[in-house]
C-alpha cells in the first residue's frame, strides 16, 4: 500500500469533483457529435407528383454543425423559395422544414433547393411531406 504526506481538504475535494463532472458532460458532448440524426416519419413517394398549398416538407440535411449553419441553410430556402412559411431549421436533428404556399413539382422543387443548399457545403439527404 501507498502512503502519501500530501494533504487533501475539503477545497480539494470540491475541485476534482467539479472537474470529475466537467469531464463527464464533456465526454457527452463529443459522443453527441457522432450520432446520426434520427429520421423523422414522413410520407414517401420517390415518384414524380405536385406539392400542394399548405404542406409542411421536410428535409433531412447534412453537415450542419452549429446556429451559424441554420442560419445559412434557412437563408438558402429563403433564396429558393421565397414564398416558403415557417422555416425551420435544426443543426441538433438535421432538420430542416417549411410550408409552402402555392404548388410546385417535387423535381422543380428539389431542384432549386439543391442549387442554393448544396453550394453550402450541405447535402440534403432526404425529403419528405407531413
Amino acid at each position: 500500500m501507498i502512503h502519501s504526506e500530501v494533504p487533501v481538504n475539503r477545497t480539494d475535494m470540491i475541485i476534482l469533483l467539479i472537474l470529475g463532472i466537467m469531464f463527464f458532460f464533456g465526454i457527452r458532448v463529443v459522443i453527441s457529435f457522432f450520432k446520426k440524426p434520427a429520421v423523422p416519419k414522413m410520407i414517401r413517394d420517390t415518384g414524380n407528383f405536385t406539392f400542394h398549398n399548405g404542406d409542411k416538407i421536410i428535409l433531412m440535411i447534412d453537415g450542419m454543425m452549429c446556429g451559424m449553419c441554420e442560419i445559412h441553410v434557412k437563408d438558402a430556402i429563403r433564396k429558393a423559395l421565397p414564398e416558403a412559411k415557417d422555416i425551420t431549421v435544426s443543426h441538433e436533428s438535421g432538420e430542416a422544414g417549411f410550408t409552402i404556399v402555392k404548388e410546385e413539382d417535387r423535381e422543380a422543387l428539389l431542384e432549386k433547393l439543391h442549387g442554393v443548399i448544396d453550394p453550402l457545403g450541405y447535402r440534403i439527404i432526404d425529403e419528405g411531406v407531413k
